[in-house]
């Protein structure tokens, strides 16, 4: 039996072992479009856990982040550390959002300006292009994996690849993603501890693994000299001002916040996706370095695929199932939540009255149809990595103030509509601006400091015009 046969045979077994219990869990009762929406707010506190570290660990960390330790060294660590960190920002307003039963962002903003149109609308279109442009990286980075793992036609694996995505969505929405997303979660941990003990071994051991990256670059070991000479200031701050902004206003964060099943859980929740969100990164940075020890001659982006070509046929098959894992998670979870936009925010607007049920299957409809775009989107543009970063800034500097800010005054008689807009359009603008000027530090930083202010004067213009408070 060749290698390919068995790591297909492998994938498939994990498909099957997860969809079937995942399939008996989330079709005791009939499915609504509630529960398709926001799991009906009944998740239990370890499987929103679980959705939340499947979500946030996606591809990146097996691949990406273990390539830019092997590159890097331990500085890369900094990335983890602002990866994880948004989780302690929605704490912040954890409690008020389960507490207010909200399922998306847009409802979050609609409740500061008087259930504003043209908020709802754009607000819903600039939370959606995040997790859209998360599906695209995914299914490109799982193409370009399992063609070179098997030697299959990238485009005949990506094909499968969606398709077999919306196996994890269709039947109950966000209930089926998140339960499915737990199971996986566990399948991750328990792979990634197997790994490190390999990747161990295949290093001589944790002093011999010291030794040599020390006479390889003893900036690797440092985190000072890592970021300062293997990373880079700039960089650095890039990541400062592009990651953390765009992690606070990831709605797949809040979605699950609004999914838990009771409030006093909410914090809890988000605490423990932190840490463990934040082991996955030092575990992708212990394996890179590990991998650097033992071969400081590959390419860095080939870091993944040498270490799994080191494995027995059966580990690399597991190995390579675990990659499915955790792209299929992001993927399943992207769709969905951008859908919900569309279902939630966009359509209500358009069409008020329509009936649950019509909406239900409008979702499932939609789920295909933004599957197929992204799909064509990665079979004509295999590199997405550039236009995903930009999705973030723009969606950030967009909805980050209008957010926080609205939150932070929501007692003071002090947001306005007209305030909330110009705190929007002044993020798009300055993130424009940033992004043509090119100018030194993250055009997302530009964008989100232009709509702070703008936000901040409108609403200290145009406050005394308030009759109540919200």
């Amino acid at each position: 039996m060749t290698t390919t046969i068995i790591i297909i045979i492998t994938t498939v077994a994990v498909i099957l072992l997860t969809l079937v219990p995942t399939y008996v869990i989330t079709n005791k009762s009939k499915t609504t479009e509630e529960d398709w929406a926001i799991a009906n707010r009944s998740l239990p506190l370890y499987v929103v856990v679980g959705t939340q570290f499947a979500s946030a660990m996606g591809g990146g960390v097996l691949v990406a982040h273990l390539g830019n330790a092997y590159a890097r060294g331990i500085g890369v660590l900094l990335y983890g550390v602002l990866a994880t960190v948004p989780f302690i920002f929605i704490m912040y307003i954890a409690k008020w959002l389960r507490s207010k039963n909200y399922t998306t962002i847009p409802e979050i903003l609609r409740t500061f300006t008087n259930n504003n149109k043209g908020v709802t609308i754009f607000a819903a279109l600039m939370t959606l292009i995040v997790p859209f442009g998360w599906v695209t990286s995914q299914i490109t980075a799982f193409g370009n994996i399992y063609s070179g793992l098997t030697g299959l036609d990238y485009n005949l694996i990506c094909i499968v690849f969606a398709i077999v995505s919306l196996f994890f969505i269709m039947p109950s929405g966000l209930k089926t993603v998140a339960w499915t997303d737990f199971i996986f979660s566990c399948f991750m941990i328990v792979l990634c501890t197997i790994s490190l003990i390999y990747a161990s071994n295949i290093g001589g051991g944790l002093s011999k693994t010291l030794t040599n990256l020390k006479s390889i670059d003893p900036n690797l070991l440092s985190f000072r000299g890592s970021l300062e000479n293997n990373i880079g200031m700039t960089t650095a701050f890039l990541w400062i001002f592009s990651i953390l902004p765009g992690g606070v206003t990831n709605q797949i964060y809040f979605q699950r916040v609004c999914a838990i099943d009771s409030e006093k859980n909410v914090n809890k929740s988000l605490a423990i996706s932190a840490g463990i969100s934040l082991l996955s990164f030092c575990w992708a940075v212990f394996m890179g370095m590990t991998i650097r020890s033992a071969n400081p001659s590959i390419e860095n982006n080939a870091a993944t695929a040498w270490f799994m070509n080191q494995l027995p046929t059966f580990l690399l098959a597991i190995f390579a199932a675990l990659i499915f894992a955790t792209l299929m998670s992001t993927v399943s979870s992207g769709i969905q939540t951008a859908v919900m936009n569309i279902t939630r925010d966009i359509i209500p607007v358009i069409s008020p009255s329509m009936s649950e049920k019509k909406l239900l299957s409008i979702s499932r409809l939609l789920s295909l149809v933004l599957m197929v775009i992204a799909l064509l989107m990665c079979l004509v543009f295999t590199d997405t990595l550039g236009w995903l970063v930009s999705t973030y800034a723009f969606s950030a500097a967009t909805l980050a103030c209008p957010i926080f800010i609205s939150y932070t005054f929501r007692d003071k008689n002090f947001i306005t509509t007209q305030g909330v807009i110009a705190g929007m359009v002044g993020g798009i603008v300055g993130c424009t601006i940033g992004m043509i000027l090119k100018t030194s530090i993250s055009y997302a930083a530009v964008g989100i400091g232009i709509s702070f202010v703008s936000m901040m004067a409108v609403c200290a213009l145009t406050c005394k015009k308030k009759t109540s408070a919200l």
